[in-house]
């Protein structure tokens, strides 16, 4: 899963990046942004392109009760699944990330369940993209409507198995859609057949793999100091 990731990026880069026009929201970086925060995200309907703020927390149509939504939605089942089939042809979007974090629980390599015993310490890593740059998570969204009135417009982060550097830590990532997919990814009519092409991992070598200080696990904790890395 993606449970907390960083963007950080000048609002100019991310308008530039994503070929968006000038924000038209307050835009506060972030090392540490966690479930449940307003973030920015980018989408497109019949005023074009643009970037805008969701909740990053998925609550289906339907449901009756919000709570806190879903984070995250599995790639592989996406295009079927209830709460997800119809925001995934209709309602998707791109978030804007420059890394994210995932835990490792360290152990023996030889002893697989070494790393799911109960008490053993978790190491956050930062993974972000080779040479530094932004990268595009896949994600869906929704509007929630209550019986009282109330609106939500949440979002919620594709994932997909691990590649070679991710794996390691954790099986899961993000898909990660490429700039010169952006477009299809963001259309409408962008065919089924092309999407399911875009939900795969990033390639090996994408990526590298920082192991950083555990104040990341606190949300409150926010400050460029999150991604440095460890003394050897």
């Amino acid at each position: 899963m993606c449970g907390r990731y960083s963007l950080a990026a000048p609002a100019d880069e991310l308008v530039e990046a994503f070929d968006v026009p000038p924000l038209s929201f307050e835009y506060v970086p972030s090392y540490n942004i966690s479930p449940g925060r307003v973030v920015a995200v980018v989408a497109q309907d019949r005023m074009g392109r643009r970037m805008g703020l969701l909740k990053w927390g998925f609550v289906p149509a339907w449901s009756g009760d919000p709570g806190r939504g879903f984070i995250n939605a599995r790639s592989e089942s996406v295009t079927t699944k209830r709460s997800f089939r119809h925001a995934f042809a209709q309602r998707r979007c791109l978030v804007p990330a420059d890394g994210f974090y995932e835990w490792k629980r360290p152990g023996d390599p030889a002893d697989p369940d070494s790393r799911s015993r109960p008490g053993s310490p978790r190491e956050p890593y930062w993974i972000h993209p080779v040479g530094g740059g932004l990268l595009a998570f896949a994600a869906i969204w929704e509007m929630w409507r209550g019986v009282g009135g109330d609106r939500r417009h949440g979002f919620a982060i594709l994932t997909a198995v691990a590649n070679g550097e991710v794996r390691s830590i954790h099986e899961r990532m993000p898909v990660v859609v490429s700039a010169t997919d952006h477009a299809a990814w963001l259309e409408r009519s962008t065919p089924v057949s092309r999407l399911e092409e875009l939900l795969r991992p990033a390639s090996d070598e994408t990526f590298e793999c920082r192991r950083v200080d555990t104040r990341v696990n606190r949300t409150a904790e926010d400050d460029e100091g999150l991604v440095a890395p460890l003394d050897p």
